[in-house]
């Protein structure tokens, strides 16, 4: 029974770390401690410590300094490579799932975007960054390929803490109820739920890759440089990725 407690508990600890992170209330660089973490989890630190070690071994977190677990700062070149990753596996799931559902699926997320919008209009991104989280994987849930569903996650986990980013800054925001201003682009989960209806499946992959893509605008110029050698080899295995700026860009200072 103590044995089935303990495993019952670090599970339940490990899903608590997952969401802290892959929702960015772990932001990129945070040092974490075994001890730190089980007092805001009120846990004991066995089950703590044995979770981050689990994640470490996953590479969703990384060894610093001193032995420090943290979460790890991306490089442009390591996003971009987890983007190409995510625009395949992601287009698969979202090509699978519109052969399997239709209507009651649109509805559903259509319910989930009007939750997205209310939050973004609120400026509350973390319960943005929840809905956008829960229309992708409502999507990907309803493709029936759990294994595919369990790398995309892993995925998830590795870039989650920049998604936060996204919703952070309104002006960033591209809305589609109820207050969507003219001129404005349409946002892709739209384009998402209008293929599902029409039963196009290879159009439904093609506005769950746009909406991957519609990040970089946002979480590119916070990412670290690499040296020219990693950007070479880059792409030349991606060689996609020429188009993407090879520096981050340069912000702009306000006026006084």
């Amino acid at each position: 029974m103590q044995h089935v407690e303990h495993v019952s508990l670090s599970s339940q600890v490990l899903r608590e770390i997952r969401s802290a992170i892959v929702l960015g209330d772990l932001a990129p660089g945070a040092r974490l401690t075994f001890r730190d973490v089980a007092q805001r989890l009120n846990a004991s630190v066995t089950p703590v410590r044995e979770a981050l070690l689990q994640l470490v071994a996953e590479r969703v977190l990384s060894v610093g300094p001193g032995r420090t677990i943290m979460v790890p700062l991306l490089t442009r070149a390591e996003f971009l490579e987890l983007r190409a990753i995510r625009m395949t596996l992601e287009g698969m799931a979202a090509e699978a799932a519109a052969r399997q559902a239709g209507a009651a699926l649109a509805d559903e997320l259509e319910e989930i975007h009007r939750l997205l919008d209310q939050a973004k209009i609120g400026r509350d991104p973390r319960q943005a960054t929840i809905q956008n989280r829960a229309f992708h994987f409502r999507l990907y849930d309803a493709a029936g390929l759990p294994a595919l569903r369990g790398m995309i996650e892993n995925i998830w986990l590795r870039t989650g803490p920049y998604h936060r980013q996204i919703f952070a800054d309104p002006k960033q925001h591209v809305f589609d109820m109820p207050v969507r201003k003219l001129g404005r682009p349409r946002h892709s989960h739209r384009a998402v739920i209008e293929a599902l209806r029409a039963n196009r499946p290879s159009d439904v992959r093609k506005a769950i890759e746009a909406d991957i893509l519609s990040g970089d605008a946002v979480i590119l110029p916070h990412l670290a440089a690499d040296t020219p050698e990693r950007l070479e080899s880059l792409l030349r295995s991606l060689p996609e990725l020429a188009s993407v700026p090879a520096t981050p860009t340069p912000k702009r200072k306000r006026a006084a």
